[in-house]
């Protein structure tokens, strides 16, 4: 029997490894959106644990059978397929108590308002109004989402945020010296989801403040990614205008 189990088995193996690349590799070259990439992920998750049941299954039915390479390609199949379903089904867990807010600010009372980002998105997507009852929320939850103030001059701090925005590789939409707005793209790294940031260089008494806001362009939860990528860029940033790093945080619960 297990000569007619093993072909299947490896078909099936296949399928799962095929629908787990096109689900990356598809929304990365812009072949379709990160949310049918995100989708197709979730049934290829699901496709594979169907796998390894059906792995377990086939080394106990054909047990008796004395073909040791069956069995060896049984093993195979069962723990690649586990290990492919675990692995994302951790990575969830890991962020499923994290809060289901798309929009993180280090202001969150006069957050920075986007100008160009506003022409950029889709009707389909979020919208760019941010909600007060966020604030609580994001406080409670990413305590570290805070301003740079440096006593170097707004126009020092306005290039290094600039400098910073293009070495991360994010995409810059528009920068508004004169008003000290930066607004840029950044995506996440493994489908893509577009996140948009501004960036917000005022003085505020005899220091200069710099703000960050990242949002999210679709879904309602961000998996706690645009407050991971203010706290790393405001880290940056410190470290280059006053020689010291932020305390870092733990994003997972």
């Amino acid at each position: 029997m297990s000569r007619y189990i093993s072909p299947v088995l490896y078909i099936l193996l296949m399928l799962v490894g095929c629908a787990a690349f096109i689900s990356i590799a598809g929304v990365r070259i812009g072949l379709f959106e990160p949310l049918i990439g995100f989708s197709l992920l979730k049934q290829s998750v699901c496709a594979a644990l169907i796998l390894s049941t059906l792995a377990a299954l086939s080394i106990f039915v054909c047990r008796k059978e004395c073909n040791v390479s069956s069995q060896r390609f049984f093993g195979l199949v069962l723990v690649v397929s586990l290990v492919y379903s675990l692995m994302w089904i951790v990575f969830y867990a890991q962020r499923i108590n994290l809060p289901n807010i798309h929009d993180i600010t280090t202001d969150t009372k006069m957050p920075p308002e986007f100008i160009n980002v506003n022409f950029l998105r889709k009707s389909n997507e979020n919208g760019l109004v941010y909600d007060p009852k966020w604030a609580a929320i994001q406080i409670a939850n990413y305590p570290n989402v805070k301003p740079v103030m440096t006593k170097k001059s707004a126009q020092m701090a306005y290039q290094k945020a600039l400098a910073l925005v293009v070495e991360r590789g994010w995409q810059l939409d528009a920068t508004y010296p004169e008003v000290g707005l930066i607004e840029a793209t950044a995506r996440t790294p493994i489908f893509g989801f577009r996140d948009d940031v501004v960036l917000r260089v005022m003085t505020e008494g005899d220091k200069v403040r710099v703000d960050m806001r990242s949002c999210s362009r679709v879904g309602k939860g961000d998996f706690g990614m645009n407050a991971k990528r203010i706290i790393s860029f405001m880290d940056d940033l410190n470290s280059r205008l006053n020689g010291m790093p932020f305390d870092q945080m733990r994003f997972l619960n």
